[in-house]
């Protein structure tokens, strides 16, 4: 049979539909990753655009910042709020909020009532200052064994 078509059960297919669906596909294959590429640069290129707005915004706030120093009014008040100069005769007050020192302070409240030591002070003082002078032993011995943890 010299035909070019073949019988698969019902369906006919031809050799030419064949080379052109393999066409198809080889050119999905190839050009898929340059089409990704495509997209990842667009994104990346959205980013860099909305940061370079952001910049320009930044850049002409501080544009702004710039001109105010231009105004004597601006300076005096800064100079006044900042470093606290006052024109000859002028009396400058300052003050201070100590609230928030009362505020950190610790909230632990002390007993009311006296409590009795358990030792004698002046007992212990004079102990301690006979027993260092009226030994031969070196401080290392006198001193008090710690527990190893």
């Amino acid at each position: 049979m010299p035909s070019s078509d073949v019988a698969l059960g019902q369906l006919r297919v031809s050799w030419l539909l064949l080379i052109v669906v393999g066409l198809i596909v080889t050119g999905f294959v190839v050009l898929a990753p340059t089409v990704g590429l495509l997209l990842e640069q667009r994104r990346d290129i959205a980013a860099l655009e909305a940061q370079v707005a952001e910049q320009r915004a930044n850049v002409e706030s501080l544009e702004a910042e710039v001109a105010r120093w231009d105004d004597p009014a601006y300076i005096e008040a800064q100079a006044r709020d900042r470093l606290f100069f006052v024109y000859p005769g002028e009396t400058s007050f300052v003050l201070l909020d100590d609230r928030s020192a009362l505020e950190t302070a610790s909230s632990e409240v002390p007993s009311a009532s006296l409590e009795a030591p358990s030792t004698d002070w002046s007992t212990a003082a004079a102990t301690s200052f006979l027993l260092a002078g009226l030994t031969s032993e070196g401080p290392a011995s006198l001193a008090p064994a710690q527990d190893p943890q």
